[in-house]
């Protein structure tokens, strides 16, 4: 059907930037943009921490085994968001959407975790309502570190179990066996008034019927608020892909087996009350993930700590470290095939939203869509184009053909 199966919102953004480049431009021009009002008034911040007390198998993110007290990081992102905390871009918005990715950010001792948190609240303008996501492992979150958070707003944890197999917890290098982990997040719902949400990895070597189906079944009784679902991705630079190259794991890529994976676990969730929220999460309807709504919707997003990536306005910027930031600027086509390519990520898409951004490329999107349709990936009415369970499956090479063919048309 697709010659490749995009398992990732990631890949189709690579894509983009691959077919239509990257205007980079200096700090001074990036700048400028904060000394301005902004022209929406909600946003979000991100926040990265590089660092994890345990490495798992199958990351290859900015990321690093942590050789310190993290006293000297802690100073440094309090020391960012003051930064740009005080700029008038920045002041004017209001912040609905607060996310601490890594790495882990429960890596902290409390007294770090305090004042970084802390030191958040004084310099930026937080909704009421603002949605507060930590990252966290399990072996590194403590009681007194869920206190603190909870204090300082955070309503929303995302834990990386990848899966509840024994046997797959040691592939994938994760810290304890199913029965802890079951309990563990059993106390935490009696403990923490947000939400609690996880994440699966499927696929990886040798995993079975019995495995997936333990993992979907699981995840419903412990009634999680959402789950992200991943087909394993072996990158370049992870152990799991040393290992394989050095024959200690053994691992062909069946995409067959993917299917009937993905298939296996999404039954079972939907079936147990679980709905879909994009092409790689579901929900109990709980959780509305407004972060990933920022991210796919291209909005503002204030991205601070080394390895951090964001957007404001028309620019992106990545911080490679804490002295070096790199800036790009979209164009208006550009801003446009994202931003088409960010609705797509939905269950459910408005036919007046493709139109809207795509535009002149819009008849010959809309074939595709009807090609597709036949095919059984999505169905259409006279307002929507919604994707079937194949459809979601393939949802992100769906996207990244919508993309490619509005590229080609514009070119």
């Amino acid at each position: 059907m697709f010659d490749i199966r995009y398992k990732s919102h990631h890949d189709v953004k690579n894509i983009i930037d691959k077919k239509m480049g990257r205007k980079i431009v200096t700090p001074f021009t990036f700048n400028r943009v904060l000394k301005d009002s902004p022209k929406v008034e909600e946003g979000g911040i991100y926040v990265h921490t590089p660092y994890c007390d345990k490495i798992c198998s199958f990351c290859n993110m900015n990321r690093k085994q942590i050789d310190n007290d993290l006293n000297d990081y802690t100073e440094y992102l309090c020391k960012e968001f003051k930064k740009y905390g005080e700029k008038k871009y920045i002041k004017e918005k209001k912040i609905t959407a607060i996310f601490f990715g890594g790495g882990t950010p429960t890596i902290y001792k409390p007294h770090q975790l305090e004042k970084i948190l802390s030191t958040l609240r004084e310099n930026f303008n937080i909704s009421d309502d603002c949605e507060f996501t930590f990252e966290t492992t399990l072996h590194n979150l403590t009681w007194e570190k869920l206190e603190i958070m909870e204090k300082y707003g955070v309503n929303r944890i995302s834990i990386g179990i990848q899966t509840f197999s024994n046997r797959g917890r040691k592939l994938l290098n994760r810290t304890y066996e199913k029965d802890y982990i079951t309990s563990r997040i059993k106390e935490i719902r009696e403990r923490f008034k947000g939400l609690i949400c996880i994440d699966i990895i499927y696929n990886y070597p040798d995993q079975t019927d019995e495995e997936i189906e333990d993992d979907a079944k699981t995840a419903c009784e412990l009634g999680v608020d959402s789950i992200s679902f991943y087909s394993l991705m072996i990158q370049e630079g992870s152990q799991i892909s040393k290992d394989r190259s050095e024959n200690k794991v053994v691992f062909k890529y069946n995409l067959a087996r993917d299917k009937e994976l993905h298939d296996k676990f999404l039954n079972i969730t939907l079936s147990n009350g679980y709905s879909i929220l994009e092409h790689t999460k579901i929900t109990n309807g709980k959780d509305q993930y407004r972060y990933i709504r920022n991210v796919n919707s291209f909005s503002d997003l204030i991205a601070m700590g080394v390895g951090a990536g964001g957007r404001v306005s028309d620019y992106e910027f990545f911080h490679l470290n804490k002295l070096i930031s790199f800036y790009a600027y979209d164009n208006e086509l550009k801003f446009r095939v994202k931003k088409l390519s960010g609705i797509l990520q939905y269950k459910t898409v408005e036919l007046n939203e493709i139109k809207e951004f795509s535009k002149e490329a819009y008849e010959n999107i809309y074939k595709l869509l009807e090609d597709y349709e036949k095919k059984g990936l999505i169905k259409l009415t006279d307002k929507t184009m919604e994707y079937t369970l194949d459809g979601v499956f393939w949802g992100n090479s769906i996207t990244a053909s919508l993309v490619e063919e509005m590229m080609n048309y514009n070119r």
